[in-house]
């Protein structure tokens, strides 16, 4: 299938600074403008914005199209739907980012602070950084939510350089279940040519983690990051679905194998193993809960999937990491090793009805 293009690169726009990529799938009208108009406000100018339109159904296409004639720095691109991590790869490889020196993601329903570019940029040239990274602060209707918890590595007032071995040591076990550097690829700017390596592979997942599945190849390959205590994205809180996600086990456990084999290519002082151990639990809670709920499965159909799932080989590689059996205490792991089905169903039960006045809640407030 032939790709669409609006406005092809020419020599006048060639050899940007940076190129800020959003991927583009039934946005909507009023929340993909206002992610548009945030980056075309941008206080640094020298950059080209790339709207990767993955088959919308809705208007958010002719949007894109819209947009593209009030502003020489907006290229759209049309595709037929290929998921949101194709979409991206499709904005890296196009040839507005790959002119640019460096690169930086933002979903299109966030937005960011007009100094956000400029902020990210600055640093980069100054410490020749191959990846800058901010913070976010979370948004609900208009309103700044305050941060749960932010990453012990943002406990700074000035920019912090992390060297190679420094981000092996002390921050890629994010990537495997411990909280001290955001995953996340937006609130970020890369250096093209790492993250064009680190996104040239056959997509790992359909949806879930995508943005996990690039950052464990990219940490590794970054020898210089520099992280600044500014906020640099906003992040709109109610952009979630509460359907049911079918492929969302399957997600993980992808990216559980793709976990296994990157810890052992780059080794570090934590034991990844028991990290990743505690996740698969967490996981089938959150998976065997979503069964039950959004998928709305019989008792018998609950036994069913209880069964099959502490069946698959990634939950009994997880459940037989020797940390974790030690270490484990509440009776998680027992269940799923002895595959015990009503130990599991009614922690599972008991998860729901612990999430049901929140769930209510948040149900009002949409």
């Amino acid at each position: 299938m032939l790709i669409e293009e609006e406005g092809k690169l020419d020599n006048s726009q060639a050899g940007r600074q940076a190129t800020i990529i959003v991927p583009v799938y039934n946005t909507g009208k009023y929340k993909l403008t206002k992610c548009i108009k945030s980056i075309t406000a941008q206080t640094y100018t020298d950059f080209l914005l790339v709207l990767v339109d993955d088959g919308s159904t809705d208007d958010s296409g002719r949007v894109c199209d819209m947009l593209v004639k009030n502003d020489s720095r907006i290229k759209v691109i049309h595709q037929v739907n290929k998921g949101s991590v194709e979409a991206r790869k499709t904005g890296v490889f196009s040839d507005e980012a790959q002119a640019a020196k460096y690169i930086c993601f933002c979903d299109s329903d966030d937005t960011m602070p007009k100094d956000a570019l400029e902020k990210l940029i600055t640093v980069a040239e100054k410490e020749q950084a191959d990846c800058v990274c901010g913070q976010t602060r979370r948004i609900y209707r208009g309103i700044t939510l305050p941060q749960r918890f932010i990453p012990p590595c943002f406990a700074i007032d000035e920019p912090k350089v992390y060297t190679n071995e420094e981000i092996n040591s002390n921050l890629y076990i994010s990537c495997f279940g411990i909280s001290n550097y955001p995953v996340s690829l937006y609130a970020k700017l890369y250096r093209t040519e790492l993250i064009t390596q680190a996104s040239n592979y056959d997509a790992v997942v359909k949806f879930m983690g995508e943005d996990l599945s690039v950052t464990l190849r990219l940490l590794p390959e970054t020898h210089k990051l520099v992280i600044i205590p500014d906020i640099v994205y906003n992040y709109r809180i109610g952009g979630g679905t509460s359907k049911f996600m079918p492929y969302m086990l399957d997600d993980f456990l992808a990216l559980y194998r793709m976990k296994k084999q990157m810890a052992i290519e780059h080794p570090m002082p934590q034991n990844a193993e028991y990290y990743m151990a505690i996740e698969m639990k967490n996981i089938v809670l959150t998976w065997l809960e979503m069964c039950m709920t959004q998928g709305r499965f019989s008792t018998e159909h609950m036994h069913e999937e209880i069964k099959r799932v502490c069946n698959l080989p990634e939950v009994q590689d997880a459940v037989g990491q020797k940390e974790y059996a030690e270490r484990e205490t509440g009776g998680m792991r027992r269940a799923l090793e002895e595959c015990d089905i009503q130990f599991i169903m009614n922690l599972v039960q008991n998860r729901i009805e612990k999430n049901r006045v929140r769930s209510m809640i948040k149900k009002l407030l949409r």
